[in-house]
């Protein structure tokens, strides 16, 4: 998966929003605010093409986190492909 070209990274200055642009604005009406876990996702399915386990092993390797961490994940990742921020 990937993130959507139609979807941008903005940095209020506070924080990390994905905001849509273009025809997918018309579809989508709203911001996801991103908390520090759901930052570094998107900015990783914004760089490559990963798989979940992927972003799982990327998390375990530079986070002090374990397995548990992996349903936030998976929550996260729903919530994009719900607004069609995530490309297959």
């Amino acid at each position: 998966m990937k993130l959507n070209d139609k979807f941008l990274i903005h940095d209020t200055g506070s924080g990390e929003i994905l905001v849509p642009v273009g025809e997918e604005s018309k579809s989508f009406h709203g911001i996801i605010k991103l908390n520090e876990t759901g930052s570094v996702i998107v900015h990783l399915l914004e760089k490559d093409d990963l798989s979940l386990q992927e972003i799982l092993e990327y998390f375990y390797e530079h986070y002090e986190c374990d397995e548990s961490i992996k349903g936030d994940i998976e929550l996260f990742i729903n919530k994009l492909k719900e607004v069609n921020a995530i490309e297959y």
